[in-house]
Order: C-alpha cells, then sequence, then structure tokens
C-alpha cells in the first residue's frame, strides 16, 4: 500500500489535527447552509490556503448531498506544475494522508479508467500520475482535509466512501466530449459524487492578466460581439474608468457564473469555453469544469435529467485598486442533479 503524504499540511493548512478539524468545522458550521442540499452531486470550490478561501469553500462543502448511499467521490483539479495534453492522470496512491485521517483511493475503477481509449487512435485516455508530481499539486490536496472534515460533520465513516483524484491539464474538444461520455456514466449513478478544484480570477501582473470591464453591458457587449475585453497598463488612466477594479474583476466573474447558470445545458460547453477567449479570465479550474460540462451535456441528451448551477458565495483575497496590485477570487458553487 502507497500512501500519499500531506506535503502541504504545515504550510498551506495546519498539521495540528485539533486545531485544523476546529477550524474547517467552524467554517462549515457558519455557512448558511445548515444541511446537504438535495441532489447536490457535483460542487465547485476553491483550493487556496484555508485561511484565504476557507470560507468561501465551506459553502460548496456544506452543499454538498453527503448521505449513506454515497460510495465514491470524485475531485477534479487543474494541474499547476506540469503541461500534458488530451489525458487525464489519476493518483497511483492508494491511500491519501491527511491530519484528520485517510481516504482510500478506489483502486479497481481506476484499472477500469486506464484502459479506456480514445476511439480515433487508441490512445489512452487516463494515465496514471507520478508521485512526484501528485505529492506536489495543490489543488487536489487543499479538497483532502476539508472532505474528511465534511464527512465527519455528516457522521459518515472515512471507509465508507473511496475517492478517485484527477488531474486535468489541456484537451481538445474531442477528447474532452470522449471522456466527458465515460464520467457521464458515473454522474448519472447517485452514489457518486463529484468535486471540481477551482480558485477563478486571478488578477494583477504578475499572473499576467489585467483585464477590465466597466460594467456588465460592456461584458455582454464584448460577448456577444466577440470582441476581447481591455487589458489594463501602467498608463491606463483609471479615474477615468467606470467602477474599481475589483468591481470590474468581480463582474467578470459572475459572467462566468452566470454562463454556468442560464445557459441551456447543450450549449453550456461551447459558451463557457466563448467566455474564456474573449475575457481571458484566468479560472485556472477552467480545464477540469470544461470536461464535467461535457458530462454533463451527454446526460441532457436524454432529456430526463433537470440541471441546475448554484452559487451560495463569493469572495477576493484582496480589493485591487491599482495597476501594481493583485488578487485571487474564490467561488462556492454546487450542481443539482434530478
Amino acid at each position: 500500500m502507497t500512501i500519499r503524504p500531506a506535503t502541504h499540511a504545515g504550510s498551506w493548512y495546519s498539521n495540528r489535527t485539533q486545531e485544523l478539524s476546529q477550524q474547517l468545522r467552524t467554517y462549515l458550521t457558519k455557512s448558511t447552509i445548515k444541511g446537504p442540499v438535495h441532489k447536490a452531486r457535483i460542487i465547485i470550490c476553491p483550493h487556496a490556503g484555508y485561511r484565504y478561501c476557507g470560507p468561501t469553500m465551506a459553502f460548496s462543502y456544506a452543499s454538498l448531498d453527503l448521505n449513506s448511499n454515497i460510495k465514491r467521490i470524485f475531485i477534479l483539479g487543474p494541474s499547476h506544475h506540469i503541461y500534458f495534453k488530451n489525458q487525464v492522470l489519476i493518483s497511483a496512491f492508494s491511500e491519501l494522508e491527511t491530519p484528520l485521517g485517510n481516504l482510500r483511493v478506489d483502486s479497481d475503477l481506476r484499472r477500469t479508467l486506464i484502459q479506456k481509449e480514445h476511439p480515433p487512435n487508441g490512445r489512452k485516455l487516463f494515465k496514471l500520475m507520478d508521485h512526484d508530481t501528485d505529492m506536489a499539486e495543490h489543488s487536489l490536496e487543499m479538497q483532502l482535509p476539508m472532505l474528511v472534515e465534511t464527512l465527519k460533520w455528516r457522521g459518515i465513516s472515512l471507509d465508507a466512501v473511496e475517492v478517485v483524484p484527477m488531474m486535468v491539464s489541456h484537451n481538445s474538444i474531442d477528447v474532452d466530449r470522449c471522456i466527458g461520455e465515460i464520467l457521464s456514466e458515473y454522474i448519472k449513478d447517485p452514489s457518486n459524487l463529484f468535486i471540481v478544484s477551482s480558485d477563478f480570477c486571478h488578477w494583477g501582473r504578475r499572473f499576467q492578466y489585467t483585464g477590465y470591464v466597466g460594467s456588465k453591458e460592456e461584458l455582454n457587449e464584448a460577448i456577444q460581439e466577440e470582441t476581447e475585453v481591455e487589458m489594463l497598463t501602467a498608463r491606463s488612466k483609471l479615474s477615468h474608468h467606470q467602477v474599481p477594479i475589483w468591481q470590474s474583476i468581480e463582474i467578470m466573474d459572475r459572467y462566468a457564473m452566470k454562463t454556468l447558470s442560464d445557459t441551456p445545458n447543450a450549449e453550456r460547453y461551447d459558451a463557457w469555453k466563448q467566455y474564456l477567449e474573449i475575457t481571458g479570465n484566468t479560472i485556472c479550474g477552467e480545464k477540469p469544469i470544461s470536461v464535467v460540462l461535457s458530462a454533463l451535456s451527454k446526460i441532457g441528451e436524454t432529456g430526463t435529467s433537470n440541471i441546475k448551477f448554484q452559487w451560495p458565495n463569493y469572495s477576493q483575497s484582496s480589493h485591487v485598486t491599482s495597476i501594481d496590485d493583485s488578487s485571487v477570487s474564490y467561488t462556492s458553487g454546487y450542481v443539482t442533479i434530478e
């Protein structure tokens, strides 16, 4: 048995069991969602240090429909350290350590998935992640202690569920569709839940992104006319702009949420890709979100599912007012499937 160590404990979050448990439980109980949301089987939540995003993250986990029938939880996150194309990497560890208790990886399902091929060329769609890559990545690890604490909060034994940690980088539309079709079968099964790990806008010159819009109407016009949004520079006259930068960031983030919430299911994937292309918004989990949207589009083809996105909380690491500032946005979302 190989156990993935909690490599970010003691830096990104506390490695002290009682301290960490109390911190996460406080976030969960202070969220305005007091019970699981019926049929909330997919959540979208951030992956920064808990002191930055924990309160927002808790809204997602408090929404998740964890119950005694849940057997498996997929965790999809972006890659921050390596680039790869047209494959999903699955953790090769058999167990994942957290200061609050360990989670077991579903090795049987992993074995099934790594046999799946891309029909046109026979290339494997899923591949084992090497241990060093796995241990360096925070987007998956930051979900683990919060998941463990939420399971305990809901009175569910850690032995009752298994997890499938997956890393997504750059896929073609065709590969997104193939992977989405495979995952759609698991989304249809109510004993499975999905966690999608994603921060939203990374704004500032250090992130190489300084997009700006003055209003929702301005952004909507850019989307309709397919014209890229303005990028602020050191020479930009902020006094001539309609709203502070941090409000512009929120306008763009909330438009992304609205795109996912309001677009018909069959068109959601394409609308998401168009939004990203026009705004350039640095949503680091955009790739795993795209895979899930592709899966949802397959489910929606039958016309038997009612799929709804909801966004109970949103925050920013700081309120940017100058081109020299930077911030990261955090949003909590959940998807009900009935």
